[in-house]
């Protein structure tokens, strides 16, 4: 219980948490409408959309659906690249840029929250893609992002 609801909230998924040690709960409508959309499928992005709620109020009724124990996130296991994929991808913005390829890489997974040893799939395309960019000469940053597709459509 209390999640705390830190982040961006707008792709959790939430579901309905019965209790049997509830107790006398007072629920506002706001919660009562909230409480009933909770089904472990939507994200709250779109819930918010569908009862024209703002992710601001969104979360200020989710915290106090969560402190009450009436909800639980559903946490879904997103695929990763193995640990050798880093390196690789080191490997190959060296050979492209030189020396600060590491400290670039470095940043850019800072930036984005990635734990380098274990980046998420959905994430690796936008990371290649941030890196690319940051290559100033076209022929190199063509020849990186071709050989990164490739190690990525092979996985």
């Amino acid at each position: 219980m209390a999640m705390g609801l830190k982040g961006n909230i707008a792709s959790s998924v939430y579901r309905r948490s019965v209790k049997n040690d509830l107790g006398e709960v007072s629920l506002d409508s706001r919660m009562l409408t909230l409480i009933m959309q909770l089904n472990g499928e939507k994200n709250v992005a779109t819930i918010a959309g569908e009862l024209g709620m703002t992710l601001s109020d969104m979360r200020v009724v989710l915290t106090r659906l969560d402190q009450l124990g009436l909800i639980e996130e559903i946490v879904s296991s997103v695929p990763t690249f193995s640990a050798d994929f880093y390196p690789f991808l080191a490997d190959q913005l060296s050979k492209a840029m030189g020396p600060m390829a590491e400290i670039l890489l470095e940043d850019l997974v800072a930036e984005m929250n990635l734990d380098r040893q274990s980046i998420p799939l959905t994430d690796a395309a936008e990371l290649v893609d941030a890196l690319a960019r940051e290559l100033p000469r076209d022929e190199k940053r063509v020849a990186f992002q071709q050989v990164l597709l490739a190690k990525l459509q092979s996985l």
